[in-house]
């Protein structure tokens, strides 16, 4: 449901490091195209990978949050040009077959909803799942502008996500974690169930970093400052940096 505009204003311009944010397919101002195809995982890696090739970026760190970091991860596993992950409250998939049909069954569900209702519909029961719970604490106007934000989505853009790479359709990466990539964790106190998956993560690929901060699953919107700290403090120890 989010955009490249929730990271807008979140790293300081006196930072050394260069931040591109990218609408993924059907959100935000990127197209939201008519056939299906286009919404798979790999599709939409491929279409990044020729972004960053058009822009003459040879090498680069991937930052994803949720969706996106699941888009990231699945981006690293394949392509020599990932220098490190930082992904925030992501997860590599689900590992049990029968598990990834009931998710599809609820994912098809939702992109049902999305195709035959209003969009408000849809973004108030969004509003109300535990997982976003702590975003009650946020000031009105940040909220306000979170909700704007969802509003402005298309309906088609976001049906087409859920059914083509949503977490049930895509592949099972738990086997495939990288090794060797350097890896960033970021999850929110609150949000229980994406520290255990960091847990189990760093089990299977013991070189990655698990940070912590208070908040709840959108950690960057509800403790902006400290995570765009930690992602620049992490950056600047990783190897090559020039800072």
């Amino acid at each position: 449901m989010g955009t490249g505009a929730t990271f807008m204003g979140l790293f300081s311009p006196e930072q050394p490091f260069n931040f591109l944010a990218v609408d993924l397919i059907g959100h935000g101002q990127t197209s939201v195209y008519v056939h299906p195809e286009h919404y798979w995982m790999t599709a939409v890696i491929a279409a990044l990978q020729s972004l960053t090739r058009r822009l003459q970026i040879d090498d680069y760190y991937l930052l994803g949050y949720s969706m996106g970091g699941r888009v990231a991860l699945a981006w690293a596993i394949n392509d020599s040009r990932v220098r490190g992950l930082i992904l925030e409250s992501a997860s590599p998939g689900i590992a049990d077959p029968g598990l990834r049909d009931e998710r599809c069954q609820h994912d098809d569900g939702l992109a049902k909803q999305l195709l035959t209702r209003p969009l408000v519909d849809f973004v108030d029961r969004w509003e109300r799942l535990p997982l976003f719970a702590s975003q009650k604490a946020l000031p009105p106007v940040t909220r306000m502008r979170i909700r704007e934000e969802r509003l402005s989505q298309q309906n088609y853009g976001l049906a087409m996500s859920l059914m083509m790479m949503g977490t049930g359709r895509q592949p099972n990466y738990w086997p495939r974690l990288p090794q060797h990539v350097p890896t960033l964790l970021i999850v929110g106190r609150l949000d229980r169930k994406f520290q255990a998956i960091a847990r189990q993560m760093k089990q299977t690929a013991p070189q990655i970093t698990i940070t912590t901060l208070n908040g709840g699953h959108c950690v960057h919107l509800e403790q902006a400052a400290q995570f765009a700290a930690t992602v620049c403090d992490w950056l600047a120890v990783q190897p090559g940096q020039q800072i």
